[in-house]
């Protein structure tokens, strides 16, 4: 019962955690939960009394609550540039965003972003990078200089508008339904920034609460 209270106490406190912490948090107090679960379901069985569902019910919707409250976010952790890769498509899905295939990452930027989404549906695919929990789904501009070259990256919420800069994030399901607009090719998106990009590697800044 305390471990179950603990549990709903600190997945409400969740906007304070770190992050890269937090979906690591959410796992541990989801595996909380399933032990608290067992030996609860061994003491009392059929007969639990109704304060004790009641507490369960609590913890549980917290732990939903927090996949609710937060963005399931890709970062990419390596210490070097990639080139995005493609990334499966999962469905159902409410909103997914991600980079076209081809674009060079910097390290630490978000590469996609999934809503509505389940957990362990994404968890079960090969991604190129990991999994955060942020506040606000994001966008990533490419940013340029007065000779039209790019300088930096700037990752910002989804009402910063930095026109006439790059937005990389592309969104390609909104509300449920896939949008068919095709992206360019891999190549084609890679050669594009390199003709922009003096150096493989641009200077990456958040400009966004995560």
């Amino acid at each position: 019962m305390i471990t179950l209270q603990a549990i709903t106490f600190s997945l409400s406190e969740m906007e304070s955690v770190r992050p890269a912490e937090r979906l690591l948090g959410w796992d541990r107090a989801d595996l909380l939960y399933e032990e608290s679960m067992e030996a609860l379901d061994e003491a009392w069985g059929p007969e639990m009394p109704a304060d004790i569902v009641d507490t369960i019910e609590q913890a549980e919707k917290a732990l939903e609550g927090v996949l609710d409250r937060f963005h399931l976010v890709l970062i990419h952790d390596g210490p070097d540039p990639i080139m995005m890769p493609s990334i499966e498509f999962i469905d159902p899905v409410g909103v997914y965003t991600v980079m076209a295939e081809g674009t060079p990452v910097m390290p630490g930027s978000p590469m996609a972003w999934w809503s509505q989404v389940e957990l362990d549906r994404v968890r079960s695919i090969t991604l190129p990078g990991g999994l955060h929990l942020l506040r606000y789904p994001v966008q990533v501009w490419r940013c340029r200089n007065d000779q039209d070259l790019f300088f930096e990256d700037v990752v910002t919420d989804l009402d910063t508008q930095l026109e006439p800069d790059l937005p990389l994030m592309v969104p390609r399901v909104l509300d449920g339904l896939m949008l068919t607009d095709p992206l360019p090719g891999a190549g084609d998106v890679s050669a594009f920034h390199e003709r922009f990009m003096e150096s493989n590697e641009l200077p990456l800044r958040w400009d966004v609460t995560a």
